[in-house]
């Protein structure tokens, strides 16, 4: 459920407990419509716009890292991810192991297989996206960021 912007949501529970929790979970849905949120303790960077949007810039994986490490994109546009590594790489965004700030890394890349090709969903804020391979979080290497203005 999402609120209308400049509208409050309105949500009317009667008697039991249950739906209270239920009724809490719907009205923290509406206050997302807006804006950037939190999800699962997680600060939302960029919202995603549900869909692949055009590519306005090319990650490619290798076994030294990725490279370009930082790109710059402007609003609804995605990103390439392209792995030339023999092996598999989990492309998620930060923070490790939660993810979930820029959703449209998750639900767009996720593991890519070698020789594989993924995009990102579309960006739908401007902010900046960390990203990193779940597999070997801790390789610098294989960290990077979205820039979205």
């Amino acid at each position: 459920m999402r609120g209308v912007p400049g509208r409050p949501c309105v949500l009317t529970v009667a008697v039991l407990p249950p739906l209270a929790v239920l009724a809490a979970a719907i009205l923290t849905a509406c206050g997302s419509a807006t804006s950037p949120s939190s999800s699962g303790g997680v600060t939302v960077v960029s919202r995603t716009t549900g869909s692949i949007g055009a590519s306005g810039a090319t990650i490619t994986i290798t076994a030294s890292g990725v490279s370009p490490s930082s790109v710059t994109i402007s609003t609804g546009q995605s990103v390439t991810f392209i792995n030339n590594d023999t092996r598999s790489h989990e492309m998620d965004s930060d923070p490790h192991p939660q993810h979930g700030s820029c959703p449209s890394i998750d639900i767009g890349v996720g593991l890519v297989a070698p020789g594989q090709t993924k995009l990102t969903q579309g960006f739908m804020d401007a902010g900046t996206c960390g990203f990193h391979d779940h597999q070997d979080a801790n390789n610098a290497g294989l960290k990077g960021s979205i820039v979205i203005r």
